[in-house]
């Protein structure tokens, strides 16, 4: 997906001709909940754009943590919540994709709930490996998973995220066999395969960079359709010869479903200024994200694509988590 020049001035020119009303906007504080802890990624992109979303709308942004239940807290709230911009959701794919395969009910429509707004953030999924594992590419891990009794464990951080649905989609198109090992969060997953105890894992770039750049994993292959700057030297999956793995946590933000199209423009529009700026794309990209804000439309499409693209596997899998 990508911005085009015309599509940012089509963009541009809609908030320009908002009504009387929306050009008021906003009127008070402008409250952003994010369905996990201080610290964790959504929490971090948000905080990052807080401070430029703020000065561009006049109005303080406060960032309102409410983890549990796999964000489900979050956005049931700001689905409930009054359409008039004031309350976002500072989302991610689980949210606003994964939890509509996943649970058999839900408080909230994924889709139907919400207006999205922007994309944010994306960050390209690595499959890492102990240093000493004995290969050092993903052909090599393709061919030692199929001698393995029983296929290759690995480590997820957790039942039904991307990262394991991003192993479960390698292992279906490159045709070799694999056991997930279930962990409690990225942290714990990652730190399995730095020790040895799990010799492989689908982590994000923004927990595994750091790690491979101080030598503590390798890198065997970035699913994402072109390689990454911090990591020139790490192939693509489609550089390996498997095609179709491209495979990206995100962040993004969506406001209740029946907010007025000119107050999401407005907000696409600021927010897009804000992650696109010098300062915080380089931030975001020392990160290891990649910057990838996006008008409401696109986000939009993005979403729809990602239901239809996640869902099935995941009804194949049979992951519930309720």
């Amino acid at each position: 997906m990508q911005i085009t020049r015309r599509q940012f001035t089509i963009g541009a020119a809609a908030a320009a001709i908002q009504p009387a009303w929306a050009q008021t906007y906003p009127t008070k504080p402008i409250t952003v909940v994010v369905g996990f802890a201080a610290g964790g990624g959504v929490d971090v992109v948000m905080r990052n754009i807080a401070p430029g979303l703020s000065q561009r709308l006049g109005q303080t942004v406060i960032i309102d943590n409410k983890p549990g239940a796999s964000g489900i807290l979050a956005a049931s709230q700001v689905a409930k919540a009054a359409a008039d911009g004031h309350t976002l959701l500072g989302g991610e794919g689980g949210s606003l994709v994964l939890n509509g395969a996943l649970f058999s009910k839900l408080p909230y429509d994924p889709v139907a709930d919400f207006a999205p707004v922007s994309l944010v953030i994306r960050a390209p999924m690595l499959i890492v490996a102990h240093p000493q594992a004995p290969f050092n590419d993903l052909r090599g891990l393709i061919e030692h998973a199929k001698r393995e009794p029983g296929g290759i464990p690995y480590a997820s951080p957790g039942n039904g995220t991307y990262h394991q649905l991003s192993m479960e989609l390698l292992r279906r198109k490159a045709g070799f066999p694999a056991q997930v090992i279930q962990y409690k969060g990225a942290g714990a997953a990652i730190q399995d395969v730095i020790s040895g105890q799990v010799p492989i894992g689908p982590i994000d770039s923004i927990v595994a960079l750091q790690q491979i750049l101080g030598g503590k994993l390798k890198a065997l292959a970035v699913l994402a359709p072109k390689r990454i700057p911090q990591l020139p030297n790490v192939p693509t999956a489609a550089e390996s010869g498997i095609e179709g793995v491209e495979v990206y946590p995100w962040v993004g933000v969506a406001a209740p479903r029946s907010t007025p199209t000119g107050i999401v423009s407005r907000l696409s529009s600021d927010i897009r200024e804000v992650v696109m700026s010098p300062e915080i794309s380089k931030r975001f990209t020392d990160l290891g994200m990649e910057p990838f804000a996006t008008t409401p439309e696109q986000f939009s499409t993005f979403i729809k694509q990602e239901v239809a693209r996640w869902h099935p596997l995941i009804k194949e899998l049979n992951i519930r988590l309720d």
